[in-house]
């Protein structure tokens, strides 16, 4: 190696030692995801008697559809996390988690995403999430408006609000996607309960 060659050597590293003490060369941050969870119920009693149940549409306020988990500020600010994420598409992953809770809560297997096209007649379910985050006291927080539908998808039998809160573990986003899966779970078992005391269907 000449003269030139180590004067060059040298001044390259200086360059990048200098880089790097400025922060100008940056390692990537880090993304993490998380899914919801199992609910870890067993399947309730088989009934052959409910209708076929839909689910859907699952529409969610605009803010919760970016992909990220949201904690909330206050009442007027979030902080949509950039570096914590679903591991899939958000309304896919609360139709199968819904999906599921009710097949376990109601003992049928004949609740599917709507629309199903071979089916003729059925229960529907569309939701409306307006919160499924962090709040500002570090809860998990779900908001929904939820209807039951006649089999004629004209017909409202029964519509509600409903508001869930579970706090979560710890004070990470492993903790909170657990708990909004536990909010979840709860808010299925609400929706069974009034499809279990509607009349005969």
């Amino acid at each position: 190696m000449n003269k030139n060659t180590n004067v060059a050597f040298l001044i390259l590293s200086g360059i990048i030692l200098l880089l790097l003490s400025s922060g100008c060369i940056k390692k990537p941050i880090p993304i993490f995801y998380y899914t919801l969870g199992d609910s870890g119920h067993s399947m309730a009693a088989r009934n052959t008697s409910l209708p076929t149940i839909l689910t859907g549409p699952i529409q969610l306020a605009s803010f919760l559809d970016q992909g990220q988990l949201i904690t909330q500020n206050s009442s007027y600010s979030v902080n949509i996390e950039e570096q914590h994420r679903w591991a899939g598409d958000l309304q896919e992953m609360l139709a199968t988690a819904l999906i599921t809770n009710l097949r376990l809560e109601l003992g049928s297997e004949r609740i599917y995403n709507f629309p199903v096209a071979e089916e003729s007649a059925y229960l529907q379910l569309p939701m409306h999430f307006t919160h499924f985050e962090k709040n500002s006291d570090g809860k998990a927080l779900i908001t929904v408006h939820w209807k039951i539908l006649s089999t004629d998808g004209k017909s409202i039998l029964f519509q509600k609000t409903s508001t869930i809160q579970t706090t979560p573990e710890h004070d990470n986003f492993e903790s909170l996607a657990k708990a909004l899966t536990i909010a979840l779970t709860k808010l299925s078992a609400e929706i069974a309960e009034e499809i279990s005391l509607l009349p005969a269907h």
